[in-house]
């Protein structure tokens, strides 16, 4: 096999979860036990695309789901993040890195974009952040988290 063309396109992490989380409806794959419960009435479970293929769906599932691409709700958030950062200055790679790792900081999405203190001023940065709050919000937990981390330096 001969690659014609090197890097056409990136997916972003949202992407390919959700590539996974098709291939395990259309092989009704279950990996939590609830999940288990569920099929056991619908119909007989798929192994003809092999068993590798499943404990890695299943695996990086698992991880891609604890990740910021777990915490986007729709395609249509991916859209909407993605159609405000075009107005922006930046390379494919960055938007793609800010997609995927949705920064809540000025000191995230400065490790993200690459001289963004040189390239952006700051009303710029907390733009792009409170767009990504508004779109994908931060659960209850993690907010939750955060306040007994402040508490408890006090």
């Amino acid at each position: 096999m001969k690659v014609l063309k090197e890097r056409v396109a990136f997916l972003s992490d949202y992407e390919v979860l959700e590539h996974l989380n098709g291939l395990k409806e259309k092989y009704n794959w279950t990996f939590t036990p609830q999940e288990e419960k569920d099929s056991k009435s619908k119909r007989k479970r798929f192994t003809g695309a092999g068993l590798d293929l499943e404990v890695i769906t299943r695996d990086i599932t698992s991880c891609l789901g604890k990740s910021a691409a777990g915490e986007i709700p729709n395609t249509e958030a991916v859209m909407e993040i993605m159609t405000f950062l075009n107005q922006y200055e930046l390379m494919k790679v960055e938007k793609l890195q800010i997609l995927n790792s949705l920064p809540r900081s000025m000191v995230h999405l400065y490790a993200l974009v690459e001289e963004c203190d040189q390239r952006f001023d700051e009303e710029t940065c907390e733009a792009i952040l409170a767009k990504i709050n508004e779109v994908v919000p931060k659960a209850e937990t993690e907010e939750g988290d955060e306040e007994e981390i402040k508490e408890e330096e006090e």
